[in-house]
């Protein structure tokens, strides 16, 4: 595991830079094709996760940077997601687009889940974090980087991540973040590219404090990026 000196050496590689994009146009990731249909809407897409729900002025405060990128660059972006939807992934478990297939890797996932959970008390906490910045990640989506503000506020985190890492394994390492939007399946233009860059780097101007709350830690399973159902809670 990373301590905290790496993770941050990690994010700040990447989250921080004078441009977001390539040069020219821009075209997304073919995985989003499995989110996001020809119509720009989302797709059946299926899993389960851990994640963090946000508190209502997180969720606002999320919302009103959504309605600033969408307000300049509609074209970049697929349909919106929910505002009821914002959260903090803490461990991504299984995702398909097949529903089957999702269901059955669910049904594994959340029985192992259990029987960790029966076996490991875990006490109410809060996790205090700070936005970094607003970054393309993996150019399928925009999204605000988070870190934790100390060396303990991170230790807390892993614990808890290291817990639901022993449902399934992942081969890459925790970058905290809300999802903001999803790009437009079409791609965009390069003079979209420099508008919405210049939106980002004038958002990026401020930063804002979260504060992760095991209150609000659920195993959901979910539909589309915009169908969550929360399943149980993981700290009582």
């Amino acid at each position: 595991m990373e301590n905290y000196s790496q993770f941050m050496e990690r994010i700040n590689s990447f989250e921080i830079s004078d441009s977001v994009f390539c040069e020219g146009d821009f075209s997304p990731d073919k995985s989003l094709a499995m989110k996001v249909n020809r119509g720009n809407r989302f797709s059946g897409f299926y899993g389960d996760t851990v994640l963090f729900e946000l508190g209502n002025f997180e969720k606002a405060l999320t919302a009103d940077i959504v309605h600033a990128l969408y307000a300049e660059t509609p074209e970049c972006f697929s349909e919106r997601i929910w505002a009821d939807t914002f959260h903090v992934t803490l461990h991504d478990l299984s995702s398909s687009s097949i529903p089957d297939k999702a269901v059955n890797e669910a049904y594994l996932n959340r029985r192992v889940l259990n029987e960790i959970l029966l076996r490991t008390n875990i006490q109410h906490q809060t996790i205090e974090m700070q936005s970094r910045a607003i970054f393309n990640m993996v150019n399928t989506s925009l999204v605000m980087g988070l870190y934790p503000v100390s060396e303990r506020e991170y230790e807390k985190l892993m614990e808890l991540y290291n817990i639901i890492d022993e449902v399934k394994q992942l081969t890459y390492p925790l970058t905290p973040h809300i999802t903001l939007a999803y790009y437009s399946i079409n791609g965009f233009t390069e003079n979209s590219v420099k508008r919405l860059e210049a939106v980002i780097k004038e958002l990026n101007k401020s930063s804002f404090s979260i504060t992760l709350d095991t209150h609000r830690l659920f195993y959901k399973h979910f539909n589309s990026m915009n169908d969550y159902m929360t399943i149980m809670r993981i700290v009582h």
